[in-house]
C-alpha cells in the first residue's frame, strides 16, 4: 500500500518528536552538569536541528504541501529567533567557530520547531498518535528525571532540580489528550517530579497554571458554573494538602520548608542576582545596549558567576534593546492569541493558556528561553496556533 503525503509527513513528524525527546533527555544531563551524556550532547542537539530543519524539504517533495502566511505569534517569534542569531553572530566571543555553531543551533532549535509544528499542523493536521507522542515523551523525561535525581542525592545530597521544569512544559501537550485519566495521571507524576525538586517556584507555577486550565476549560466547555467552581476549589485544596503531607516527609529539605524561608534567603539571593544584571545593563556600551551581547552572555560577563535568572533582565543583555523590545512583543501576541482563542471557545484555548502562565511565571524566576525548555515550550504554540487554524478553513482530515 503506497502511503500519502499526508501519512508520510505524519510519520516523519512522529519521529522527529522522539528524536527531540531523546535530545531533551541528553539536555537535561547536561543541564545539571553531569558528565554522562556529555558527548553525546554535542551531536544530539545538532542531529535534532538537521532532521526537524529537513521537514522544509516537504515544500519540494509533496506537491500538495503549502507554506502558509504565519499567524502574529508564530511571525513574533520567528523575528525575536533571528534577531538573537544575527545578535550572538555581532557580539558573541568564542574561542573557535564549532563553539559559535554550536551557540547558533542551540538558538535556533526553537525557531526550526515553531516553525515546523506550525506548518505541519497546518498543512495536514494532528495524528491520532501524537498525544500518545506527547505522553511518552513525558515518560521518557520522568525516566531521565528519576535517574539524575538518585545520582545528585547520592553525589550532592538533595540538589535543587532545575530539570523537574520539563515535566511542567510539555504538561500542556499531553492535556490535548480527550481521556481525563491520562490529565490526571501525568498531573500526579509532575507534581511529584517538583515536590522531590523542591523548587518553590515550579510548584507555584503548577498550581497557577492548573487552575487557569480548569477554568479555561469550565469556560470553553460551558460548564462555568458556581456549584462547579467550588467543587473544583476543594478538590483542588485537597491535592494541594495530600501533595504537602507527601512534600514534606524530609523535614531537613522539602519544598515547603524553603517557602517558609523565602524571606529569609530573599528568594535564593535572586534580588542580588537581579541587581547585578540590571548594573550590568546599565554599564553597557551603546552597541551592548542596543544590540546586545551574544547568547547566555551575563553567566559569563557578571562578577558572580550567574545568569539573571530572569528571562527579561536576560535577554535585555543578551540581545539588548531591539531583543528585548521584539521578545515582549512576542510574548503580547500570544496572549493576543490566547485571548481569540477563548473567545471562539477553541479546545486548544486550555492548553495553551496553561502553557503561558508555566512560562511567564517560571521566566520571572528562572529561564525559559535561553534553556533547551524553549524548544518545548515553541513546539507547543506552533502545535497549538497550526490545528486551530487549520479549523477555522474546515478542511478535511483524512482518517487510516
Amino acid at each position: 500500500m503506497q502511503l500519502t503525503s499526508r501519512q508520510l509527513s505524519h510519520i516523519y513528524f512522529l519521529f522527529a518528536l522522539v528524536l527531540l525527546a531523546f535530545a531533551t533527555c541528553i539536555n537535561m544531563r547536561l543541564q545539571e552538569e553531569l558528565e554522562v551524556g556529555a558527548v553525546i550532547g554535542r551531536y544530539i542537539t545538532p542531529l535534532a536541528f538537521a532532521v526537524w530543519g529537513a521537514s522544509a524539504l516537504r515544500l519540494l517533495i509533496f506537491s500538495d504541501y503549502k507554506a502558509y502566511k504565519p499567524s502574529l505569534p508564530i511571525a513574533a517569534y520567528a523575528i525575536f529567533f533571528v534577531w538573537a542569531i544575527i545578535s550572538t553572530m555581532l557580539n558573541g566571543s568564542y574561542p573557535s567557530t564549532v563553539y559559535l555553531l554550536l551557540d547558533i543551533i542551540f538558538v535556533a532549535l526553537p525557531l526550526v520547531l515553531l516553525i515546523v509544528s506550525y506548518d505541519s499542523m497546518r498543512n495536514y493536521g494532528p495524528s491520532r498518535w501524537d498525544v500518545l507522542a506527547f505522553c511518552l515523551m513525558m515518560l521518557m523525561m520522568l525516566v531521565q528525571y528519576a535517574l539524575i535525581f538518585r545520582e545528585q542525592n547520592i553525589f550532592l545530597a538533595h540538589s535543587h532540580l532545575l530539570v523537574s521544569y520539563y515535566m511542567l512544559y510539555i504538561l500542556p501537550l499531553v492535556f490535548l489528550s480527550k481521556s481525563k485519566t491520562v490529565r490526571i495521571v501525568f498531573t500526579l507524576l509532575a507534581t511529584l517530579a517538583v515536590v522531590s525538586s523542591v523548587k518553590r517556584a515550579g510548584l507555584l507555577a503548577l498550581v497557577l497554571a492548573l487552575l487557569t486550565y480548569i477554568f479555561c476549560w469550565m469556560y470553553v466547555s460551558k460548564r462555568l458554573k458556581v456549584t462547579t467552581v467550588v467543587f473544583g476549589l476543594i478538590g483542588l485544596v485537597a491535592f494541594g494538602f495530600v501533595v504537602y503531607l507527601a512534600g514534606s516527609s524530609d523535614e531537613n529539605n522539602n519544598v515547603f520548608e524553603r517557602f517558609e524561608n523565602l524571606g529569609d534567603d530573599n528568594g535564593s539571593n535572586r534580588v542580588l542576582v537581579w541587581q547585578t544584571t540590571a548594573a550590568m545593563i546599565e554599564k553597557a556600551s551603546i552597541d551592548g545596549y542596543i544590540t546586545g551581547h551574544g547568547f547566555n552572555t551575563v553567566q559569563s560577563d557578571s562578577p558572580i558567576g550567574l545568569s539573571a535568572h530572569n528571562d527579561f533582565l536576560e535577554v535585555t543583555y543578551d540581545y539588548g534593546l531591539i531583543g528585548i523590545v521584539l521578545y515582549v512583543f512576542a510574548i503580547i501576541a500570544t496572549l493576543s492569541y490566547l485571548l481569540k482563542l477563548l473567545w471562539a471557545k477553541s479546545e486548544y484555548a486550555p492548553p495553551l493558556a496553561m502553557l503561558m502562565v508555566l512560562y511567564l511565571s517560571l521566566s520571572m524566576m528562572s529561564h525559559v528561553i535561553i534553556y533547551f525548555f524553549a524548544n518545548i515550550v515553541m513546539l507547543t504554540i506552533g502545535y497549538i496556533a497550526g490545528n486551530h487554524e487549520r479549523e477555522l478553513c474546515s478542511e478535511p482530515t483524512e482518517s487510516y
